[in-house]
């Protein structure tokens, strides 16, 4: 009886883990164009991650609005080895205009017309790994209006080879969940690597299965005890 009711509780706390809300992220990708930053290069590809969170379990007829940005990740050349992780909870947008919204399936319909994060972002809010050192990040712009994409203390800069950051939904991915620190994106601050990993959450056929299978596992344990 105690093997059941530890394997019991082991799987309905796996399903309670992976229903719970969490952040998602939606992402950017293009080319990079006229970096006077050394270690940005001319045309290799870049990536925009935004992170949000609105308190939701669901991918699923979402929206998310400014107030719910919470980190975003600029990985920068093909071999994604210049990071620089922006936490908004820590420093917010300057502005984000829009919002992100999908459908029933979870597939993106609408994304943010401009974030920026405005000039001077706190060094508290911000983490890089790749940069010249003592050149960090003053500030970046995803818009329809800002060829300039990320501009850094010393005035260097990069911008986007398609003009600016496409600010529509068939440029960005549909949103995946993301879990863990936004600034160890860039590496934990006491040591080098890691990053922001995506994790997996059950939807509500998911949740039925496993219901079905801790109650197969019941009455199967009841059985073999009886």
């Amino acid at each position: 009886m105690k093997t059941k009711h530890t394997i019991t509780a082991a799987v309905l706390a796996l399903a309670a883990a992976c229903a719970q809300a969490a952040p998602y992220a939606i992402t950017y990708e293009s080319a990079i164009t006229g970096s006077s930053i050394p270690t940005v290069i001319d045309p290799q590809r870049f990536t925009l991650t935004l992170v949000m969170d609105n308190d939701g379990s669901s991918t699923a007829n979402a929206e998310w609005v400014g107030a719910d940005l919470t980190c975003a990740i600029w990985r920068m050349n093909d071999a994604a080895n210049v990071v620089v992780a922006h936490d908004m909870t820590l420093a917010p947008p300057y502005s984000a205009v829009g919002r992100v919204t999908t459908d029933g399936g979870g597939t993106l319909t609408e994304v943010f017309s401009s974030v920026v994060s405005g000039s001077s972002v706190a060094p508290a809010a911000v983490r890089a790994i790749g940069l010249p050192p003592g050149d960090p990040l003053d500030n970046w712009a995803a818009n329809s209006s800002n060829a300039r994409v990320l501009f850094l203390a010393s005035t260097h800069r990069f911008a986007d080879a398609s003009g600016h950051i496409q600010m529509t939904p068939a440029h960005w991915s549909s949103p995946v969940p993301f879990t863990g620190n936004c600034l160890d994106a860039a590496g934990p601050a006491s040591a080098g690597g890691g990053g922001i990993a995506s994790v997996p959450t059950l939807g509500h056929a998911a949740l039925a299965l496993l219901s079905a299978f801790v109650g197969g596992l019941d009455l199967r344990m009841r059985r073999r005890n009886s």
